[in-house]
């Protein structure tokens, strides 16, 4: 039986339900504080509220096939453990160390963040972001710009991912100031694999942050999500290196949205991955030029500088991108419910198939809707049908 006035059971809830950014939610979060939203998606039979929009309490029903295969692996108590074993806690709204920059996210705010290690929410933070498929000018500009602002007892916030938020958070770390990993998976996962040491070093000098709940796998539509976390902990957002369609530029928007300062570092108009970059800077962003500057512009008095600066460790090799500049270009164009399912589906190359109820279950869609939304993805050669189920198309 849940008790819908403790609010953390409540908020473990209602994460493991509903997936970060679900338009029905956010909505429904306008009208409903999380314990009357839990109530009204478990006891499908009490009528809702009459402050409910009624086109609101019907995309509710709607749904209800989707979120019901999800309860009964909805288990608050099994989650505060798996979150225990790995030195996780669940953090929420009115906690001490609730990060409050991400009330700014409104309704769109998570219901409650896993930290390991120490997140500073009275310190100063800034995020640096940019491409997995970086350069070398990239990468030392990342590990620089992220050692100066760390020196300056600012907080670096990143993704962990490869490529530019690797070298942020390195360059951080080589300076001994604090910086913060948020995660696109479950906070008792690492990915990616090689930044294994990485993450866990991160979680030992910094902080490691998660809005999924315990064993959540990250797929490309999560590390969209994740990325509003990462634009709102930030007083600003610096992007490093960004191809035309990437999701730096997508964070970039969202701190615009949240009315923190965006800045860009310049690249050279012949590279690739300048082009978001230098798209910013015309847009009008802040050109980045060093830390110091960085900080002046958002208003925080740094330090005196160091006698001489000590740069930041060069990449041992190139890294490879995860998340392609074409995967951002689908996702902005299809429905992001059609991304969604398509992120649940197994690869092509796995010789799995997936049936439509365990896509449901993955992503809270109703059955129906899921099996509409396959066809969209298979008409435009993104999933097909196979072994009696759903795939991948090679």
């Amino acid at each position: 039986m849940i008790d819908h006035t403790d609010e953390r059971t409540v908020r473990l809830m209602l994460s493991r339900l509903i997936e970060p950014e679900d338009q029905l939610f956010t909505d429904l979060r306008e009208y409903a504080a999380p314990g009357e939203l839990l109530r009204a998606i478990l006891e499908p039979g009490v009528s809702p509220p009459e402050r409910w929009p009624p086109g609101l309490a019907a995309r509710l029903d709607y749904r209800r096939p989707g979120i019901a295969l999800r309860i009964p692996h909805a288990d608050p108590v099994a989650d505060m453990a798996a979150g225990g074993a790995v030195g996780a806690r669940f953090v929420i709204p009115g906690d001490a160390d609730w990060p409050t920059a991400l009330d700014d996210l409104g309704t769109r705010a998570p219901f409650g963040v896993w930290i390991i290690g120490h997140f500073d929410i009275g310190a100063p933070a800034v995020s640096v972001v940019g491409a997995r498929r970086c350069t070398g000018y990239g990468r030392h500009a990342a590990g620089l710009l992220a050692a100066d602002l760390a020196r300056a007892n600012a907080t670096i916030v990143s993704g962990a991912a490869l490529g530019i938020d690797g070298m942020a958070h390195r360059g951080a770390l080589q300076v001994g100031g604090a910086t913060a990993a948020v995660l696109a998976c479950g906070i008792d996962r690492t990915y990616p694999a090689s930044h294994h040491t990485l993450i866990q070093t991160i979680g030992q000098r910094g902080a490691i942050l998660a809005e999924l709940p315990p064993g959540t796998r990250p797929t490309r539509f999560r590390f969209l999500a994740r990325n509003r976390l990462i634009a709102a902990l930030g007083a600003g957002t610096v992007v490093v290196e960004a191809a035309e369609r990437s999701g730096s530029l997508v964070t970039a928007r969202l701190a615009a949205e949240l009315g923190r300062a965006v800045f860009a570092v310049p690249g050279p108009v012949t590279a690739l991955e300048s082009t978001g970059t230098n798209r910013l800077l015309c847009d009008g962003a802040i050109p980045a030029v060093d830390g110091r500057q960085v900080l002046a512009e958002l208003g925080i008095e740094a330090p005196a500088p160091p006698p001489a600066p000590t740069p930041a460790p060069a990449a041992a090799r190139a890294e490879r991108s995860d998340t392609p500049s074409a995967e951002a270009d689908l996702a902005a164009r299809l429905d992001p419910r059609a991304v969604l399912v398509r992120e649940a589906l197994p690869g092509a190359s796995s010789g799995r198939a997936a049936k439509v109820l365990t896509l449901a279950a993955e992503t809270g869609l109703a059955p129906g809707e899921v099996l509409a939304l396959l066809g969209q993805l298979a008409a435009i050669g993104k999933a097909v049908r196979t072994g009696g189920g759903w795939a991948m198309a090679r």
